[in-house]
């Protein structure tokens, strides 16, 4: 039977613009962070309005990474770099198959290495924290075009103010009161994550091939803006049964990631879903398609210990590290091992 959810749309602006508020801050905070408490355990989805993150720094960035997916493909392949080194950089289409992820932390196996049929069909370039405590090589910023570093720099430090007041709602929402998770990112290891989904013509695809396969997100939490339709959810498994995610021009989708759900002991979801190949206005072929995606990551050193929320609850899962565990599935995404 189809497991029937929305995703909600909710305004965050209590917890970006305060000084809205006066005397109904407090309360105004709690509802908003109850709505989203609801939603992480509900469908582990929603929608953000009133995020504060200006239309300027938005479009700058658009910009500048539409203008970087344009160049020759020789000119992308200079910021290819080695995954087990350097996580970032450019990665060309099909390299990537974000389903083989899941499989990895499925199997338990630190050096499992799954392959699906057939690769994503994106090509995409990401970007680090700019902090020597990560342990994270310098970030490795293209030439083209020229205000690249700059519109990428500001947009990263947006989304990460922006996380680190969803965790403070979060906190909220869990009832571990405000600041709890302020330890845990001291030294974030967040990554923003630009993702471009060429036109094609549906009938060119192999068997199975989506844009990106079904997966779940790794981290704690997922903000993401696309120019379009084409993410689907499922809150099913076995069949997946998929919804398509309402697309709001002015919002920010929300959802958590793996490590938040056993964070949360599964208490909160970390939800299946994928991107689909989708009909363009220029006719049968799909239209291209362009996302921003931070993954907002804690402390690589951090060791996450399930959070037992009721007197009788007993941890689901053993503590972990969470750059390891985060490393782990991004290499199997890329078959690739941790070595």
């Amino acid at each position: 039977m189809m497991t029937e959810f929305q995703i909600p749309i909710i305004d965050i602006s209590a917890f970006t613009t305060p000084e809205k508020f006066g005397d109904d801050l407090i309360e105004k905070k709690r509802v908003t962070a109850l709505k989203i408490g609801t939603a992480c355990k509900e469908v582990g989805f929603f929608t953000v309005v009133g995020h504060g993150i200006s239309n300027d720094i938005i479009n700058s960035v658009w910009k500048s990474t539409s203008e970087f997916f344009d160049l020759p493909l020789e000119e992308k392949q200079n910021y290819v770099k080695p995954q087990n080194v350097y996580p970032f950089g450019y990665s060309p289409i099909g390299a990537e198959v974000l389903s083989n992820g899941k499989k990895a932390e499925s199997q338990r196996c630190e050096n499992a290495i799954v392959q699906s049929v057939a690769p994503d069909m994106k090509e995409l370039f990401s970007l680090g924290p700019d902090d020597p405590a990560t342990n994270f090589p310098p970030r490795i910023f293209p030439c083209n075009p020229s205000n690249f570093a700059a519109s990428w720099t500001t947009y990263y430090d947006e989304l990460n103010k922006l996380a680190n007041l969803i965790l403070e709602a979060f906190s909220i929402a869990l009832g571990l009161g405000e600041g709890y998770f302020e330890k845990f990112v001291t030294h974030h290891a967040s990554a923003l994550r630009a993702i471009n989904y060429p036109a094609i013509d549906p009938s060119a695809l192999l068997p199975h091939q989506l844009r990106a396969s079904a997966h779940t997100d790794y981290g704690t939490v997922t903000i993401l803006r696309s120019d379009g339709p084409g993410l689907q959810v499922s809150k099913d498994k076995d069949p997946p049964c998929w919804r398509d995610v309402p697309f709001i021009e002015d919002g920010f989708i929300i959802n958590l990631g793996d490590l938040m759900r056993r964070w949360t002991n599964d208490e909160w979801l970390s939800t299946l879903h994928r991107v689909v190949v989708t009909a363009g206005p220029e006719g049968p072929g799909c239209r291209r398609r362009q996302s921003l995606a931070f993954f907002h990551n804690i402390n690589r050193d951090a060791v996450v210990e399930a959070l037992l929320l009721r007197p009788d609850d007993k941890p689901k899962y053993d503590p972990i590290v969470a750059g390891d565990f985060l490393m782990q599935k991004h290499l199997a995404s890329l078959g690739e091992t941790k070595t």
